[in-house]
């Protein structure tokens, strides 16, 4: 009898993931076409060529210089020279440069006084990664502005550059990055950026299945099938989700540490295991929030939004070192900072299994989330009522 109502149960399941394209699109297509068009694009290791603008109102030597200067790096291409600002910040909002440098009129001369004149960047952080490459060409030039002063300046007196280096630059910098020694920005964003997307598309899935069967009157029909356990129901429901979601985690794995030879310092094994906990853990996260709120649009709506911050809270998008610190600590209530702290310590760092035995244990725990609530939704199912 057990083994009819499972059979039923996982056939019902399987054949809405098969006539409903809307699975295939979610729990397939996007996932990998998401994590291709992030890694592709920073495939080379970092971003480069970023539109930017100048004007220049000065239009003297010392500027001129600056542009060559600026010209010459390969994180900003100078595709205008504006004339006014206006002219600029026009373009910006209309897309035709990310950001512009700004040079007043009399900066040569200004400069040469030691009146300390201001120049000026504006930048588009609408798109961060594009954005912080302009921030560091924008400062870095704007800093060998005055060291370029200084120079002129030691020269007339009669020292040579031999002489003017040291003063200039006292010391090297020889910058040592253990976790990066590649200072390569695909390994260093997209490590957390693609798994957090199939965390978020794990998280809107699961939400959608459940709603729909509440929100199309079919909940009764639902838990009949499996016998009237609300666990059964839901294990079988999502098991075809599970195991399609496993199948692309281990794709968008082999793409990203085989294809694109992300960092792996560690038995492949343990990153192949740690994706079925993700995709489980993140489906009971769903499934524990739908429970709260049993509404298809509400647990929708509050599934994807707490998908959506985990890029915040998590610290992918702002380290977590700068979040307030009543904020730092919601990224530990999503199962998708687990994931990533076992990359770091496994994948990145090659750490003993050991040390990250509370991450693996974390990802485990929250399939019992659900389960003290899984009562509220089976009191849903059995008596639907769609609230638009």
């Amino acid at each position: 009898m057990v083994r009819q109502i499972l059979k039923d149960s996982l056939k019902r399941g399987a054949v809405q993931v098969v006539r409903r394209p809307m699975y295939v699109l979610m729990i397939i297509i996007m996932p990998l076409l998401c994590c291709f068009a992030l890694i592709n694009m920073l495939s080379k290791g970092t971003i480069q060529r970023v539109p930017v603008g100048i004007v220049d109102l000065d239009n003297s030597d010392v500027s001129r210089r600056l542009q060559r200067n600026l010209g010459a790096f390969q994180q900003v291409d100078i595709r205008e020279n504006f004339t006014s600002f206006a002219d600029a910040r026009d373009a910006v909002q209309r897309g035709r440069v990310l950001g512009f440098f700004y040079i007043p009129q009399d900066f040569q001369a200004e400069l040469m006084a030691g009146r300390q004149p201001k120049v000026s960047y504006y930048i588009n952080y609408a798109y961060y990664a594009p954005g912080s490459m302009q921030y560091k060409g924008f400062k870095t030039i704007s800093i060998m502005a005055g060291g370029a002063v200084v120079q002129t300046a030691l020269r007339t007196v009669g020292l040579r550059d031999e002489q003017i280096t040291p003063q200039l630059l006292p010391y090297a910098n020889y910058v040592h990055m253990p976790g990066n020694p590649w200072i390569n920005y695909n390994y260093y964003l997209n490590a957390s950026f693609v798994p957090c997307f199939l965390s978020l598309f794990i998280l809107m899935v699961t939400a959608f299945a459940l709603g729909t069967e509440l929100k199309s009157g079919l909940s009764r029909q639902w838990l009949h099938t499996a016998g009237d356990n609300i666990f059964i129901a839901v294990c079988t429901k999502l098991l075809p989700h599970t195991i399609l979601f496993t199948v692309v985690g281990w794709a968008i794995q082999w793409l990203m540490y085989v294809v694109y030879e992300f960092p792996l310092h560690c038995s492949p094994l343990v990153m192949i295991l740690s994706m079925p906990l993700l995709v489980i853990a993140n489906q009971a996260f769903a499934v524990m929030a739908f429970c709260v709120v049993p509404n298809f649009r509400f647990g929708t709506t509050v599934v994807t939004l707490l998908g959506m911050l985990s890029f915040s809270f998590c610290g992918f998008s702002l380290p977590s070192e700068s979040l307030y610190p009543w904020i730092a600590p919601i990224g530990y209530l999503m199962p998708i900072k687990y994931y990533f702290m076992i990359s770091c310590d496994q994948a990145l760092n090659g750490i003993p299994l050991y040390f990250s035995r509370y991450y693996f244990a974390a990802l485990i725990a929250f399939v019992l989330l659900p389960l003290p609530l899984l009562w509220r939704l089976k009191r849903e199912a059995s008596n639907p009522v769609y609230i638009p």
